[in-house]
């Protein structure tokens, strides 16, 4: 006799990531796409903007100046290195790699810590520090609710 469905396991594998993490890759994918457009903005500075720069403060200057294109161009490859890891997690602990949610747990640990400090320097609890610190908390509470933990452990949740 066949049976109409095949048996399944005690527990229901799951074929994408709890809304948890979804969340958190949601926001990895919005700050590389900004940190990457940072990046492309020195890019046009470097190659557009600054030549014209340079060559205005040549005509005025009778001094020699100095060239800060190279600089320029390694503060945008800088941004755009950034943005791509911060890409790259999203898409990491989005499917479920547990080693991503280890160093998003890390990196918003000294984000939290830092705005701490910068509490602790100042003596000055103002509303930009609240702001610094509620997304950090957020993803701290989002990466390490039970379906996360399952679902980067397990692939299940």
């Amino acid at each position: 006799m066949a049976y109409a469905y095949p048996p399944q396991p005690a527990y229901a594998m799951r074929t994408t990531a709890p809304v948890s993490l979804h969340v958190v890759a949601i926001f990895q994918y919005l700050g590389g796409l900004v940190t990457l457009g940072i990046g492309a903005l020195f890019g046009l500075a470097a190659f557009d903007v600054v030549p014209r720069w340079q060559s205005a403060l040549d005509s005025a200057s009778l001094g020699r100046s100095v060239d800060v294109t190279p600089i320029i161009v390694a503060i945008g490859a800088v941004f755009v290195v950034v943005g791509l890891i911060a890409i790259v997690l999203g898409r990491k602990v989005q499917r479920g790699r547990n080693w991503a949610r280890v160093v998003l747990i890390i990196l918003n640990t000294l984000s939290l810590v830092s705005v701490v400090w910068q509490v602790y320097q100042t003596s000055l609890l103002t509303m930009s520090t609240i702001v610094s610190a509620a997304l950090p908390v957020l993803f701290l509470v989002l990466l390490n609710t039970r379906a996360a933990r399952a679902w980067c452990r397990y692939g299940t949740y």
